[in-house]
C-alpha cells in the first residue's frame, strides 16, 4: 500500500466513522485512543530504559523509587481516560466543517488557532485543577511523582473529561476540519507522554536539548507542584509568576 492509498484508507474511515450509527463510533474511538496509548506508552517506556541503560545517551531525570502500585494504577486510569475521550469525540461528529482543509494557509491557520486555544485553555485548567476545591481530582495524576509515559492520562475522570472537551469546545467557536483535530490529538498524547517519560538526554544535539526543556520543565511540576502549568509553552507561566526557570528535581 502506498502513501495515496493509504491516505484514501484513513479518509474513508473519516467518512464511515462520521455516518454510522453513535455506538459503532464509539467503538472506533475507543480502539483508537486505546491503541495510541498502549503503543505510545510501551514504545516510550522501552525507547527510556534502552537509553538510560547506557549512561552515555541519558539518564532519568528522577530516580525516586515508583510507589506502591503505582503501574497498575496509571493503567488502569488511562484506560478510563481513553473511554472518556472516546465518549467526548462523539460530539466532534457534528461540530466539524469538513474532514481536510482545502488549501495549505487554511490549515497553518487552523493549526496556529487551536495551538494558541489549547495552550491558553490547558494552562487555565490545570491552574483550576491545582485550586482547594478540584485538588481532590487533580490528585490523581499527581500521585506519580516520579513520572512514566503511562502516567501521562493517569487522570481522574472528571479531569479526562475537561481534557477531552478542549476539541468541541474549540470546535463550537472556530469552524475546524475533522483532520486537524485528529492530527493534534495523536500528537498531544505522544508529546503529553514523551514529557512524562522522565528522561534527561546527553545535550549533544539541539532536539535533545529542547526535549530536556520540556521534559525536565514537567517533572518540576510533579516533584513541586505549584509551577510550570504550561504545556507546550511557558508564555502564561510567566505572564502570571507560575515559571521555574531552573527546575530542579530530587534524585536520590
Amino acid at each position: 500500500m502506498n502513501i495515496s492509498d493509504l491516505v484514501e484508507t484513513v479518509l474513508l474511515m473519516f467518512e464511515f466513522w462520521i455516518q454510522t450509527h453513535w455506538y459503532i463510533a464509539f467503538a472506533m474511538s475507543l480502539a483508537t485512543n486505546l491503541g495510541i496509548y498502549i503503543v505510545a506508552a510501551s514504545s516510550i517506556e522501552f525507547l527510556t530504559n534502552q537509553i538510560t541503560k547506557r549512561g552515555s545517551f541519558g539518564r532519568f531525570v528522577d530516580n525516586r523509587p515508583f510507589k506502591k502500585g503505582q503501574r497498575t494504577n496509571e493503567m488502569k486510569n488511562g484506560v478510563l481516560a481513553c473511554v472518556t475521550f472516546a465518549l467526548v469525540s462523539l460530539l466532534a461528529r457534528s461540530l466539524f466543517v469538513g474532514i481536510v482543509p482545502e488549501s495549505i494557509s487554511q490549515l497553518l491557520m487552523e493549526v496556529l488557532v487551536f495551538t494558541v486555544f489549547y495552550e491558553t485553555y490547558s494552562y487555565f485548567v490545570h491552574r483550576i485543577l491545582h485550586t482547594q476545591r478540584f485538588r481532590a481530582f487533580h490528585s490523581v495524576h499527581h500521585y506519580s511523582v516520579r513520572t512514566t509515559p503511562w502516567g501521562a492520562y493517569s487522570v481522574h475522570p472528571i479531569e479526562a473529561l475537561l481534557i477531552g472537551m478542549s476539541a468541541p469546545l474549540f470546535m463550537s467557536v472556530f469552524s475546524v476540519h475533522l483532520s486537524v483535530i485528529f492530527g493534534f490529538h495523536i500528537l498531544g498524547v505522544i508529546f503529553t507522554m514523551v514529557i512524562h517519560s522522565n528522561l534527561e538526554f546527553n545535550e549533544r544535539f539541539i532536539l535533545f536539548r529542547l526535549l530536556n526543556r520540556y521534559i525536565k520543565y514537567h517533572s518540576a511540576h510533579h516533584s513541586i507542584g505549584n509551577v510550570n502549568f504550561g504545556f507546550v509553552n511557558s508564555f502564561w507561566d510567566s505572564c502570571f509568576g507560575t515559571k521555574l526557570v531552573e527546575p530542579k528535581v530530587v534524585n536520590k
